[in-house]
C-alpha cells in the first residue's frame, strides 16, 4: 500500500509537468569582469544585467532555453553593458523539491563601455539549484562563466530568477518510466480505488433503500396499531371491525358494530290468506318504524315466512306479498324506501315444528335483517 502510494505521488508530480512543459523566468545578474583586466586595457567596474528567458521540458531532466541578457535601466557611468541573445541546454539532477542542474548554451554577446564595443559568438558554461515553489511556480540560483568567441572578453555571471511553468499536457513522455502512460501500480491503485468507490455507492445506495423500506413498516405498523384501537361511534366495536360505522350512540350492537334487533317482530300478523296488517300489528310496526329510523345509515331486509300448509308456490307469493306490505307500512311511516328491501321465503328456514299448531304459529313471522 505504501509503495502504491508512493508512485502514486511521484505519477501525480510528474503528470503536472506534462501539463505545464512550457516556462518562462525573469531575473537579474551581476556580472563580473575582472576574469581578464585586458579588456580596455584598463580595470572595469562589475555591471548589472536583466535576463529573460523561454524554456521547453524534453524529458523529465532535460530542458532547452533561449535567453535575452540587456543591461540594467539604471546602470552607471563607468560600468559596462553586456548584451546577448543565448540558447542553452540544462540538466536537471533528481525530481526533488530542490534539483541542482548544468548548463551549457552558445549564443551571440556585445559588451560596450562608453564609445567602445566588442561583439562575437558567445560560449556559455554554469551550474546552478533550482527550488520548486509549487508546481507552477519556482526560482533559481546560478553561476554562469560567458567568453566571446576569438576575443579576450569573459564574464562571471551570478544569477538570481524566478520562473513560471504553463502550456498542456504535450510532453507527457518526459515523466519518464515512472508515469509514462502510467504504471502498473499506478493503475493498479487507480483501479482500486475506482472499485472501492462503486463498493461504497451501491452498499449506500442498499442502506438507504432498506431504511426506506424499514421506515415504510414501521409506518404502516404504526397505522395499523392506532386503527385497531379507534372506535369513532363509541359502540364498543373498533372501526376496522365495524361493519355499521355510524351507530348512533347508546344503541345495542351486535358483534359487527351493527344494532342488534331481536329480528322477529312479536304480534305481526295478518288477515286469514292475505297480505292485508290486522289493527294490532300496525300498532307494533309503529314502534319498529320508530326504531328504524334511527338509524337513516342501515339497509334492512324484511323478511316473511309461512308454515308448511299449502303449496310450496303458494306459501311464497303469500310470504312475498306479506314482506312487501310491511315494507310499505314501514315507508309510510318514514323509513327510507332505499334502505329497505322486501323477501318472501315461503315455508323456508321454519323455527319450529310445523307438526303442531304451536309451531305452526311461530313459523309464520316477519323478520327485519340488517344487511352488512
Amino acid at each position: 500500500m505504501k509503495r502504491t502510494l508512493l508512485v502514486s505521488i511521484l505519477a501525480a508530480s510528474g503528470i503536472a509537468n506534462a501539463d505545464t512543459p512550457y516556462y518562462i523566468t525573469i531575473g537579474g545578474a551581476h556580472t563580473d569582469h575582472e576574469v581578464t583586466k585586458d579588456y580596455f586595457d584598463d580595470y572595469i567596474k562589475h555591471s548589472y544585467d536583466l535576463e529573460l528567458s523561454g524554456g521547453y521540458m524534453i524529458d523529465k531532466s532535460t530542458a532547452v532555453e533561449l535567453s535575452i541578457v540587456q543591461p540594467s535601466p539604471d546602470q552607471n557611468e563607468g560600468r559596462a553593458d553586456v548584451e546577448q541573445a543565448r540558447l542553452s541546454g540544462l540538466f536537471f539532477f533528481g525530481e526533488n523539491t530542490i534539483k541542482p542542474y548544468l548548463t551549457a548554451g552558445l549564443g551571440y554577446g556585445k559588451a560596450s563601455l562608453d564609445n567602445f564595443a566588442e561583439e562575437n559568438a558567445l560560449l556559455s558554461v554554469g551550474a546552478g539549484i533550482q527550488a520548486d515553489i509549487t508546481d507552477r511556480f519556482f526560482a533559481r540560483a546560478e553561476y554562469r562563466y560567458d567568453d566571446m568567441v576569438n576575443e579576450v572578453i569573459e564574464h562571471n555571471n551570478y544569477v538570481l530568477e524566478a520562473g513560471m511553468r504553463f502550456g498542456s499536457g504535450t510532453v507527457a513522455q518526459h515523466t519518464g518510466s515512472v508515469h509514462n502512460d502510467m504504471t502498473d501500480d499506478v493503475k493498479a491503485a487507480h483501479d482500486a480505488a475506482a472499485a472501492e468507490q462503486k463498493k461504497a455507492q451501491a452498499m449506500t445506495e442498499e442502506q438507504t433503500r432498506k431504511a426506506a423500506e424499514q421506515a415504510k413498516a414501521e409506518a404502516a405498523a404504526a397505522k395499523a396499531r392506532l386503527a385497531a384501537t379507534v372506535d369513532s361511534d363509541k359502540d364498543g366495536v373498533v372501526d376496522i371491525k365495524d361493519k355499521c360505522p355510524a351507530t348512533p350512540e347508546n344503541t345495542t350492537v351486535d358483534s359487527d358494530g351493527c344494532p342488534d334487533f331481536k329480528g322477529k317482530l312479536q304480534g305481526v300478523y295478518f288477515e286469514t290468506s292475505s297480505a292485508k296488517l290486522t289493527e294490532n300489528s300496525e300498532t307494533i310496526l309503529d314502534e319498529a318504524a320508530a326504531e328504524l329510523k334511527r338509524y337513516p345509515d342501515l339497509e334492512i331486509e324484511v323478511q316473511a315466512f309461512t308454515d308448511s300448509r299449502g303449496s310450496d308456490a303458494l306459501n311464497l307469493k303469500i310470504s312475498e306479498d306479506r314482506a312487501k306490505s310491511v315494507r310499505n307500512y314501514l315507508i309510510n311511516k318514514g323509513v327510507s324506501a332505499e334502505k329497505l328491501t322486501a323477501k318472501g321465503y315461503g315455508e323456508a328456514n321454519p323455527i319450529a315444528t310445523n307438526d303442531t299448531a304451536e309451531g305452526r304459529a311461530k313459523n309464520r313471522r316477519v323478520e327485519l335483517s340488517v344487511k352488512k
